[in-house]
């Protein structure tokens, strides 16, 4: 298994019309999509609000984050961006993936159809 890296477009809720591609890795382990602050400051997305995440080496660290659209293979989704520093990887997290429909296959190293599920009843006992 390998690395799934994907090409991404970003824009502005605002204007969906000026975007900016990068090349991010497909994460299923990253919540949320980072991005360059750069690029998300070109397009006019601003910073509303900060998040403390946990980074893999376990400790805890605080990021910008605004709100913008997130376009892969044709398919758009609005989406909390983090405003990524130098040091941080560009990440396609699994929100976004999955408001994309999207899932990882990390076998063939591409992003594959994946189906919503939007409500599953238990088969046993009463409803919760």
């Amino acid at each position: 298994m390998g690395v799934v890296t994907i090409e991404m477009d970003l824009s502005s809720l605002s204007d969906m019309t000026t975007q900016e591609r990068i090349t991010a890795i497909a994460d299923t382990g990253a919540t949320l999509t980072i991005a360059p602050a750069p690029v998300l400051r070109k397009l006019g997305i601003q910073p509303v609000d900060t998040v403390r995440t946990r980074i893999a080496d376990g400790r805890v660290i605080e990021r910008q984050v605004g709100f913008g659209f997130v376009t892969v293979d044709g398919k758009h989704t609005p989406a909390r961006l983090v405003f990524g520093e130098p040091q941080d990887p560009i990440v396609l997290g699994l929100a976004v993936l999955e408001e994309l429909g999207l899932a990882v296959d990390p076998i063939g190293r591409r992003l594959i159809p994946a189906d919503f599920i939007l409500y599953k009843q238990a088969t046993e006992g009463p409803p919760v």
